[in-house]
């Protein structure tokens, strides 16, 4: 964690140039509609907001990071924007349950929608994360998932991994693609060499 607070004072200006339009795709899987509450794990720095925002679409957002140091960057985002109905709490993924989600809220909390970005690689026990986050989502609510992996290993792969502390071999969506229903994949169009692998986006909604 003491690595994501350094890191948070400069992954935006780093690295987020090559995520954007990721991001806006992941965000338009979603597919939201008004007053509906979204979660965002692993939001880091709050890239997704401006995504989110940028709809015009009235939703919550609550989002959850480990990081101190991301989760201030997050809240700096939300206040030079004046954005609303943005909530944050940090939290270990793995603990992400009803209850833990209402001890750090003081909210009971229902998610119509949840988006993981560039998370699961970077969070142990990974799987287990995934089905906490299916577990809090409402019935018939919408996952979405965007990350990267690699099929090559290349220099930047070990780069990319070693920086964010990450795995780029875990094939993420084959995982979910079981647990839900209405699977979708599909891979993002980015220049591979430079983060080291393929970008790809999954979906799908609760069982």
């Amino acid at each position: 964690m003491k690595w994501y607070n350094l890191f948070s004072s400069f992954y935006d200006s780093s690295l987020e140039k090559l995520y954007f339009e990721s991001r806006q795709r992941a965000v338009e899987l979603l597919d939201l509609k008004p007053n509906q509450t979204i979660l965002d794990v692993a939001c880091g720095t709050g890239a997704n907001f401006k995504h989110i925002k940028a709809t015009n679409i009235e939703v919550s957002i609550w989002a959850t990071d480990f990081s101190e140091g991301m989760l201030q960057k997050a809240q700096s985002t939300i206040d030079k924007n004046n954005w609303e109905n943005i909530g944050l709490f940090q939290a270990d993924a793995r603990e992400l349950t009803t209850s833990f989600v209402k001890e750090k809220t003081n909210k009971d909390l229902s998610f119509d929608r949840i988006i993981c970005t560039l998370g699961l690689s970077v969070i142990p026990e990974w799987e287990r994360v995934l089905d906490q986050m299916l577990g809090l989502l409402n019935e018939n609510g919408r996952i979405v998932i965007m990350d990267a992996f690699a099929d090559k290993r290349r220099f930047n792969t070990w780069l990319v991994e070693m920086v964010a502390r990450g795995d780029m071999n875990r094939k993420i969506w084959q995982t979910l693609e079981p647990k839900v229903d209405n699977f979708h994949q599909e891979y993002l169009p980015v220049n591979e060499i430079k983060i080291g692998g393929k970008l790809f986006a999954a979906t799908g909604t609760k069982k």
